[in-house]
């Protein structure tokens, strides 16, 4: 203790301070600017999805080919998603909320349910209706009371409605500036990679980089074969439930708003373990409208492509990512979507397994004697530490141009 008390110079004080203002106003500056850089953060996850691809280009091409090539894909795949998926998807929509009853429909069914209950109530004895009539008073009385009494809060609400609406306006603005500057800001982020890398190493003490990059390892294989096999199943999942659909079409099944449903197949499959059947719901609910038979084939339909996925597709896209029980999966799945909503939801698979190899390496490294740094976690170990000096090794054996 005191050797390491000696150590402590004012030079080196002084810096440690320094470095921890930096790095609070850092944080000050970015937590107040929190609304505005939702671009930035979207950014961050586009180039994290797209840096495999453009490391594997490059082992062929110079970077900013690779870099240009997968934008050029990327803005194809865009460009037909809004000119081909959109335009219907919505139109499916309108459709959809167009079908919901309006308040004149609902009007004409309180008339004819007031008009059946006179009806009724004409039937049964005079004791009997005196009893009913006053009953169905008090519940009407006390729902109008109910009302009365909530109007002036239901006012306040619009009111802090509209000025909610009013600066949202003005974010927009900020917000549209930050995605108009995404696709340069992250052609340098991926033109870059290895140079921040390397930066990035110089910046960090000796004695923390073989941990450091230990534990990016360990974040970067939980996180990136769960997230982007999901998607991959994601895809797939929506392309099979809305081809099924289609085909029990061909069939004289009839079947409404099939592209909005593939949609909702797609998205709920990156919600792990009840994902998928959340997105058959309102396919099946859709089906049984339409008749018995065809909700039944639409249920057959949606546990065939269950069984698909989890025996040919899982194995292959997505395998063994995260190691954790479905027991374990559903507590974490509860947990997380209760704290952080949807997106907890969505990330509570990779979320559990990098804490679990993380607490793993740690508390390998804490025991007596430690474990050596940089020492991966058994089912990490399959995949290499980035390393800034491999990267800028394999870069130099490369011709440039």
């Amino acid at each position: 203790m005191m050797t390491l008390v000696s150590r402590i110079t004012p030079r080196r004080a002084a810096r440690w301070v320094l470095v921890l203002g930096a790095i609070y106003g850092v944080g000050w500056l970015l937590w107040a600017a929190s609304s505005a850089l939702t671009p930035f953060i979207i950014g961050i996850v586009l180039a994290y999805l797209l840096l495999p691809l453009v490391n594997r280009i490059n082992a062929q091409q110079p970077r900013w080919i690779a870099i240009l090539l997968v934008y050029l894909g990327s803005f194809a795949i865009l460009f037909g998603f809004f000119a081909y998926l959109v335009p219907p998807l919505i139109d499916q929509i309108n459709q959809l909320l167009g079908a919901i009853p309006n308040i004149a429909q609902i009007q004409q069914w309180s008339s004819l349910v007031m008009e059946k209950y006179q009806q009724m109530l004409t039937t049964l004895p005079t004791g009997v209706r005196s009893t009913v009539e006053q009953s169905v008073s008090s519940i009407v009385n006390n729902g109008l009371n109910t009302l009365r009494a909530n109007f002036v809060s239901y006012l306040q609400g619009i009111g802090v409605f509209l000025l909610d609406s009013i600066l949202s306006v003005v974010n927009t603005v900020t917000f549209l500036m930050g995605f108009f500057l995404i696709p340069f800001w992250l052609f340098y982020v991926l033109m870059d990679q290895h140079a921040g890398a390397e930066a990035l190493n110089r910046i960090l003490p000796t004695w923390l980089r073989d941990d450091f990059w230990a534990l990016v390892a360990i974040i970067d294989h939980d996180a990136s074969s769960y997230v982007r096999g999901q998607i991959i199943l994601g895809l797939a999942v929506g392309t099979a439930a809305g081809v099924g659909l289609i085909i029990l079409e061909l069939f004289g099944m009839r079947i409404n708003y099939i592209l909005l449903l593939a949609v909702i197949a797609a998205i709920t499959e990156l919600i792990p373990v009840i994902g998928p059947i959340i997105g058959a719901v309102p396919a099946v609910i859709l089906g049984f409208i339409d008749s018995p038979t065809t909700g039944i084939a639409v249920l057959i339909l949606y546990i065939a492509i269950q069984q698909l996925e989890n025996n040919f597709l899982v194995p292959r896209i997505v395998g063994d990512s995260v190691g954790l029980h479905p027991s374990i999966l559903m507590v974490l799945l509860v947990v997380c979507s209760q704290v952080f909503g949807l997106a907890g939801a969505i990330l509570s698979a990779p979320t559990g397994a990098i804490a679990r190899d993380v607490f793993s390496y740690l508390y390998g490294r804490l025991c007596e004697p430690p474990q050596p740094a940089g020492l991966l976690p058994e089912r990490v170990r399959a995949k290499p530490v980035p390393s800034p000096k491999r990267a800028a090794r394999r870069n130099a054996k490369r011709p440039v141009g």
